[in-house]
């Protein structure tokens, strides 16, 4: 059975000292807030407190046999079945048995046992409040809809697929939502049972296949002996790419690249492609050019072959470029030939061509301005689309690679669409958005010379200055050797025959300064570590680049967390609801409510802990970890809960994920999904790269915890109820705790 916290209070035995081994008549038992009746009392024996079994399961819903002869009491609760023998030293607990602190009684004709090994066992908690003498045991009936509707038979709240024609772009599609909690109810999909569903809650998870291009209708029953209540879904599987007919001649009047305006330099490649009616001859044209061939595929990913997708490509050359500025745009015109047959299409982008060496030269705004347009893109050239709105227009596929530097200069050599493009290494292109840098006017190239490094070490970072003659551009580069290693490409600078190096201190190992494959334009610079770093800042200081490396806090081994300042950031909030789980339960309210949890625990140890929202507020996704530079934070921690996308099986597939951006956080995701996993007894998914925004910046040991599907009968139980947020909290906690011990460990 999965692991569940006990929140009972610790019993001192001396509270008992006015208690005898007798009936304590005083003793109540609530069930979710109302006070049972009992016919025979609660009592006291060895300083234990033991309930009538009997009255407790009943009142849970549990259907209950006794067995005369053997003194053994039976209890079901939808799936969940447990046996209590008198005189007993363990449970049967779904066939398990399970060992008790204190055996199970017989006394007046009844089973006395503790009151939390029965009530666990059908998946129910216990609270002892013994200043008021009260037994509270909850059950997590706040799954059951807000709004249940007026069924026939039980409550019954399909949360996906939404409503009826739904359109999921995959093969098979979930469908969950919730029923009465502990419940006899059976859940039937399309007449099957559902492959998930965990009485406790009501919640049921099943997949259905789905054939593509078919309507498939989804019939969704809940029964029980009370009738049954049906609620009827659809969901198609669209077809994909579809050829356009032979006839007539014709373009598709959405899949036309370039999509946006393109300003090109000299080597640079302008991408035309089309869709149109399959096997015609197809030219394109710039401007009053001559007719350029394109080449025929038979789908947009497939080979060459009579498909109706046809692509073409434009090297411009140094004749197409003005003696100076920028070329007025022009038309880029597709033709189509077939017989005496003739079509052409003007694309929706035109083209410009600019002059060498430079177009313009950008500088990246401040970092509170940059939000969603901070993203530093690379074009990737090998993978064309021109099924959907490719950014810029070019028609190629866009990879983030990482968020774009306060003060960094580029030289654009283009833009496309919104974007201007870079390629400061001459071969690799880049996208960045107009809005995230301004046009510099008092400089035509970006050339330095790297003349000095100066060093400064204080106890908490080492600040490395080098003294440049402009700002220029560089790119912090992943490293296998992860928080020992710190690597940048630096463009367009030379050194200094002359440089001399600052004396090291003991946390570096080595600097070094090299061209990069031989190119003299191009300079990597590394800095190998001798000990774990947990974060590093790059920023320019007028024309010189800084460069901070943050020391591993001082670590108490007895408390970990004392003096630690750790930020908080319950995700979503507010109008972003987050991912949706059951009966009208949205991803924000729990990730908040976790997030409290820790909050409180990480007080009590002695941190000084920081919230992006304390309550149900929207909260700006760039604008979340703005207050992070210039504050001394030794730990983020973004908290939310995950959902299943299209694809893939949602019923096998559940758990805890961990998610970080920078190398140095890399053994900190794998700490805490190993901490997690091992507390919550829930699968360990994986540690999973992104590009996120919350996590982009670099100074500060950063992660994002995925905790446990909202969908997910089995993490859910714990999602959404107190308890069990309070563990997910918990195993936080002791994941950062792990994470510094780790740490101090790995610098000793």
């Amino acid at each position: 059975m999965r692991k569940l916290i006990l929140l009972g209070l610790i019993i001192a035995i001396a509270l008992f000292a006015n208690f005898s081994d007798q009936p304590v008549t005083d003793f109540k038992i609530s069930i979710n807030d109302e006070i049972i009746e009992l016919e025979t009392p609660v009592r006291i024996v060895e300083g234990e407190i033991l309930v009538p079994a009997e009255p407790v399961l009943k009142n849970l819903g549990a259907e209950l046999e006794w067995d005369e002869d053997e003194k053994v009491l039976y209890g079901v609760m939808g799936d969940f079945k447990v046996n209590l023998a008198a005189e007993s030293n363990e449970i049967l607990v779904d066939g398990e048995k399970e060992k008790l602190d204190f055996p199970v009684k017989f006394w007046s004709g009844k089973i006395f046992s503790l009151p939390e090994p029965p009530v666990e066992a059908v998946g129910a908690f216990v609270e002892k409040d013994l200043e008021n003498k009260l037994i509270n045991i909850s059950t997590p009936a706040i799954f059951d809809p807000l709004d249940p509707g007026d069924p026939e038979g039980p409550i019954l709240n399909v949360t996906y697929p939404p409503g009826t024609e739904t359109y999921h772009y995959a093969d098979t599609i979930y469908v969950f939502g919730t029923t009465d909690s502990y419940s006899q109810v059976e859940v039937r999909v399309n007449e099957e049972p559902v492959d998930r569903h965990d009485p406790r809650t009501g919640n049921f998870l099943t997949m259905v296949d789905l054939p593509r291009g078919e309507e498939v209708p989804i019939k969704i029953e809940a029964t029980d002996e009370r009738g049954t209540t049906v609620i009827k879904r659809s969901a198609i599987y669209p077809d994909g790419w579809q050829k356009m007919s032979d006839e007539p001649l014709a373009f598709h009047s959405m899949h036309l690249i370039p999509s946006q305006n393109q300003v090109l330099s000299p080597g640079d490649t302008l991408h035309v492609a089309f869709q149109a009616t399959p096997g015609a001859s197809a030219y394109f044209q710039v401007g009053g050019s001559g007719l350029i061939r394109m080449t025929e595929y038979e789908s947009p990913w497939g080979s060459e072959g009579e498909g109706g997708i046809y692509r073409g490509t434009y090297t411009v050359s140094e004749n197409d470029a003005p003696g100076s500025g920028t070329s007025a745009p022009m038309p880029v015109t597709g033709h189509l030939y077939r017989g005496n047959q003739h079509q052409s299409r003007q694309m929706p982008g035109q083209a410009s061509f600019t002059a060498r060496p430079v177009y313009q030269i950008i500088e990246v705004t401040d970092q509170e301005e940059l939000g969603w347009f901070g993203w530093l893109r690379l074009v990737n050239e090998n993978n064309p689309d021109i099924l959907s709105d490719t950014l810029g227009g070019t028609g190629y596929a866009i990879n983030v690679t990482g968020y774009l530097q306060e003060g960094n200069r580029y030289e654009a050599t283009g833009s496309s669409g919104n974007y201007f493009r870079v390629s400061p290494n001459n071969d690799d292109t880049y996208l960045i958005h107009t809005n995230a840098v301004r046009v510099v006017d008092d400089t035509d190239r970006l050339s330095s010379t790297l003349s000095a490094i100066t060093l400064r070490e204080t106890k908490d970072k080492i600040r490395l200055q080098f003294n440049t003659d402009q700002r220029i551009p560089y790119i912090v580069e992943e490293n296998e050797a992860g928080a020992k290693k710190l690597t940048l490409q630096l463009y367009g600078i030379e050194v200094d025959d002359e440089l001399d190096k600052p004396d090291l201190p003991g946390l570096i190992n080595s600097l070094e300064l090299k061209p990069t494959n031989g190119n003299n334009n191009e300079t990597t610079l590394t800095i190998d570590l001798t000990q774990k770093m947990t974060g590093f800042k790059t920023d320019w200081d007028n024309s010189e680049l800084v460069i901070e490396i943050y020391k591993p806090p001082v670590v108490d081994r007895e408390n970990p967390l004392a003096g630690k300042t750790i930020l908080i950031d319950p995700g979503h909030g507010g109008e972003d609801p987050g991912a949706l789980g059951p009966a009208d339960f949205h991803e924000k309210d729990s990730a908040l409510e976790m997030s409290l949890f820790l909050r409180d625990m990480l007080l009590e140890a002695g941190s000084e802990v920081l919230m992006t929202r304390e309550e149900d507020v929207s909260a700006e996704l760039y604008g979340r970890t703005d207050s992070l530079p210039g504050k001394k934070i030794d730990f983020f921690i973004s908290i939310h809960s995950n959902a299943h996308g299209p694809g893939g099986d949602a019923v096998e597939t559940h758990g805890i994920m961990t998610l970080y951006n920078y190398d140095h956080n890399e053994k900190l995701a794998e700490v805490m999904l190993e901490v997690m996993g091992e507390e919550m007894g829930l699968p360990e998914i994986r540690t999973w790269r992104r590009k996120i925004a919350v996590l982009r910046h670099t100074e500060v040991p950063s992660i994002l915890v995925e905790a446990g599907y909202m969908m997910h009968p089995e993490d859910n139980w714990y999602i959404f109820h107190p308890r069990g947020q309070k563990q997910f909290a918990e195993a936080m906690k002791k994941g950062i705790e792990e994470y510094f011990l780790i740490l101090d460990n790995s610098n000793q």
